[in-house]
């Protein structure tokens, strides 16, 4: 693939072809060498979220974590059905469009004559692209549902500070269960940062590459005709990878405003009947989570729908210019 875009590098509609699964290779290998890395701290997550202080709760209390896994869960199916689409019109325009007859679904250079093989290369093709695009989306979605998770127990903190009675409650009673709360939340912020350590860096990649892989694709959407399989592949292809920023934007945006709020949740409560020095305690812990738990995507970049914002407007802006050179020409 790669000495066919340099043999093609001349051609703009070519080398936007090869590029749409050349950057996905290239993500999806340096997410998975990243997980490989990180290895222990994903077994050390996995000891987090079984810790005694994420368990004890009302019936109430564990809904508001069902629900938001099972926003998680919602996203990561979207994303999967997209994702087979994506592979699915990725082997049919060779069968259905007569002017794509006996080509590859990814272009690029063999040492054989690959028409004469061509049915052998064009299934090891699709199974290729099958088995990446199914353990990219498991390594997407697997981090989607830990941050919904860590979402969800800020849900379930949040609640548990609301419904704090200080006034019936003796001064022992009440620093014990803001200990716990304290206890909770540090607990809370120790598992997004191990999130963030394992996923931070493959994130960082899928970022930067998908500005690149939007860009190409809506420029090779341009030059195909709308009713054909070839424009229908593309379109797929391009939901599926705006999908993907997407939802991590969304999910790291959700742990960071749910954290921003936890504050609210205890000025909700009736802080005020307790005495002068417990208060002293309830300001302190307020001033620590004044700071709100967030997801980087190597440490540079902040998860959330203003990142994801950035992205669509730099895509948009690099599909100008290549427009623009394409149209010079």
């Amino acid at each position: 693939m790669t000495i066919q875009m340099i043999i093609d590098r001349n051609n703009v509609s070519k080398v936007s072809d090869s590029l749409q699964y050349f950057t996905t290779l290239v993500t999806f290998v340096w997410k998975e060498i990243y997980f490989v890395k990180y290895k222990k701290t994903f077994l050390e997550i996995e000891d987090v979220l079984t810790a005694s202080i994420f368990y004890g709760y009302s019936s109430h209390h564990f809904k508001l974590l069902k629900d938001k896994i099972g926003s998680g869960h919602a996203g990561g199916t979207t994303f999967r059905v997209l994702t087979v689409a994506a592979v699915g019109f990725w082997g049919l325009p060779p069968f259905l469009d007569p002017q794509k007859y006996k080509t590859l679904p990814i272009p690029g250079w063999f040492p054989y004559n690959a028409t004469e093989y061509y049915y052998p290369t064009f299934a090891f093709q699709i199974l290729a692209v099958a088995n990446t695009a199914y353990t990219n989306s498991t390594l997407d979605i697997l981090s989607w549902v830990l941050m919904s998770i860590a979402s969800g127990q800020l849900e379930m903190l949040k609640e548990t500070l609301k419904s704090m009675n200080y006034e019936e409650a003796d001064l022992k009673t009440a620093e014990e269960q803001l200990q716990k709360c304290v206890r909770h939340h540090l607990e809370i912020v120790n598992l997004v940062s191990k999130i963030e350590k394992v996923f931070s860096k493959g994130i960082f990649l899928q970022i930067f590459a998908s500005v690149i892989v939007i860009c190409f694709t809506g420029f090779l959407m341009m030059l195909v005709p709308v009713a054909s399989m070839k424009f229908t592949h593309t379109f797929t292809y391009l939901a599926c990878m705006m999908c993907q920023v997407a939802m991590y934007c969304w999910y790291g945006h959700d742990v960071m405003t749910t954290s921003n709020t936890i504050g609210d949740s205890l000025y909700m409560s009736n802080w005020y009947e307790s005495d002068v020095k417990f208060r002293k305690s309830v300001f302190i812990f307020l001033e620590k989570t004044k700071k709100p738990v967030t997801l980087t995507a190597g440490g540079f970049v902040t998860l959330s729908l203003t990142t994801l914002t950035t992205i669509l407007r730099s895509s948009y802006s690099y599909f100008a210019v290549l427009r623009h050179m394409f149209n010079d020409v």
